[in-house]
């Protein structure tokens, strides 16, 4: 009988435990804003617009900008380039993003098209 007992309770306690150990471990999945206008950008932040609404990213070290000529400026300055050094007001990107609760996250931000007035 006892036997029995501790099963029933071991049972119990994986059912309820199960599917939060299974949610902590899953990843934020990429979501993607493409066609944007770059807004705004600081050393913390991006605020993008697209189709006539403003979208704000955290932005990181880890946060990659892609695009034509984004090599040379970044062996110009020696490696050293933050996200300000390579985005303006008028850029025109994609955003790949990760979405944990309230927060968005941008880990890759693609140049299009770079504002004529650089």
């Amino acid at each position: 009988m006892r036997t029995v007992t501790l099963g029933i309770a071991l049972l119990a306690v994986s059912i309820v435990a199960w599917p939060s150990l299974s949610s902590a471990a899953q990843k934020p999945k990429n979501q993607l804003l493409p066609n944007g206008t770059v807004k705004a950008v600081s050393a913390t932040s991006l605020t993008v617009t697209a189709d006539g609404k403003d979208t704000s990213f955290d932005v990181d070290a880890k946060t990659r900008v892609v695009g034509k000529g984004m090599g040379t400026k970044s062996e110009k300055a020696r490696g050293k380039v933050t996200i300000v050094d390579l985005l303006k007001a008028g850029d025109r990107v994609s955003v790949t993003y990760q979405a944990t609760g309230a927060t968005m996250h941008a880990s890759k931000i693609e140049v299009m098209a770079a504002s004529s007035t650089k």
